[in-house]
């Protein structure tokens, strides 16, 4: 198996899209510096940062965290919805009650 890390993966996709660092930080929204922190494992990205990550460079988000992206839907939400803070987690709950 081959564990490539977190921000080397985050790295690697960005250049396969053929995207510079500031386009990307702007892209996110964020400075450049602080996505170069990212990308030498200085930062941990929000998990919405990582998202925007993974829809900008068309990457299965499950890519950036398994070796393995044989993992479905419900996994990749639950990741998502972990690492959001608890008034966040609220909306998002009310916002699937409403479509149900």
């Amino acid at each position: 198996m081959n564990n490539i890390s977190f921000d080397k993966k985050i790295k690697g996709s960005r250049i396969i899209s053929n995207i510079s660092q500031k386009k990307m930080a702007e892209k996110l929204g964020i400075s450049r510096q602080t996505y170069i922190d990212i990308e030498n494992g200085v930062r941990i990205p929000k998990a919405d940062t990582i998202y925007k990550i993974s829809v900008i460079t068309n990457q299965s988000i499950n890519y950036f965290f398994y070796d393995n992206t044989e993992i479905g839907d419900i996994d990749q939400i639950s990741i998502l919805l972990e690492q959001l803070p608890e008034s966040k987690k609220k909306v998002v709950f009310r916002g699937f009650k409403k479509n149900h």
